[in-house]
């Protein structure tokens, strides 16, 4: 706004100038003055004004840039991004859902982290599933060899899972519905969904392990919202694996 006035300031100064000039004697000494002076104050304050102008356009077509960006964001319900899925506390999400699907690879090591709040969890009047990999499954001998094990050890590891699942359930006060399915394919990502939230982190697709961030989503209205998509998902899972259960309450 500053720059607006100054430059208005200058311009007025400069027409100010060239009607003075106008009232001067032909053979006046200040003449010459006076016309670089007027020159200078208009070109100055004209400059000072188009310069404005165009850095004014650029911001607003940035901020628009942003606009549209943060727009997308919000209707689509992504509110946090996290570098590394091991900076995350799930506790909280167990204890506050009422309804929690849960889809993993094998599982071991989020269930071993977090026993104590499903043991909390199953106290509770709430529902709960688990949709693992099916540990007799074909998909097992390629995860196995993408993430260095043998076919026995992972299929270890996922029992080993539903064991743990099964034993926070026998210490719990076994409320609620808990569900534990074999997965029917495999899964691409690891989802966690809730009543209100979706929390997910992708898997990578070369051998071995990396640092894997996570994305946290709002249920909102839109029906093409990420959420809205792994709803779906979890739904058709359900379906197609109804015959697959492992433990049911």
């Amino acid at each position: 706004m500053r720059i607006y006035v100054i430059a208005s300031i200058l311009i007025i100064l400069g027409l100010g100038a060239i009607a003075y000039k106008g009232t001067l004697e032909p053979n006046s000494a200040l003449l010459p003055y006076i016309s670089d002076v007027s020159s200078a104050l208009l070109v100055g304050g004209l400059l000072s004004l188009l310069f404005r102008v165009f850095q004014d356009k650029e911001s607003e077509s940035t901020l628009r840039r942003l606009l549209r960006i943060h727009d997308s964001v919000d209707e689509l319900g992504l509110r946090e991004i996290m570098s590394e899925v091991q900076g995350y506390n799930f506790t909280e999400l167990i204890h506050k859902s009422d309804n929690l699907s849960i889809v993993m690879n094998d599982g071991l090591r989020w269930v071993g982290n977090n026993a104590v709040a499903l043991q909390e969890r199953f106290s509770r009047t709430v529902e709960t599933e688990f949709f693992l990999v099916d540990p007799d499954g074909t998909f097992v001998k390629t995860l196995s060899e993408k993430i260095s094990c043998t076919e026995d050890e992972l299929s270890k590891k996922i029992k080993d899972a539903w064991q743990r699942i099964e034993d926070a359930w026998e210490k719990s006060e076994k409320q609620g519905k808990l569900t534990v399915y074999r997965l029917k394919t495999y899964p691409t990502r690891s989802i966690f969904l809730t009543e209100n939230e979706l929390i997910e982190t992708p898997y990578q697709t070369a051998s071995g392990r990396a640092t894997i961030p996570l994305f946290i989503y709002a249920k909102v209205a839109r029906q093409d919202s990420p959420y809205e998509f792994a709803a779906k998902d979890i739904k058709e899972l359900r379906d197609e694996s109804s015959s697959e259960k492992v433990f049911e309450s």
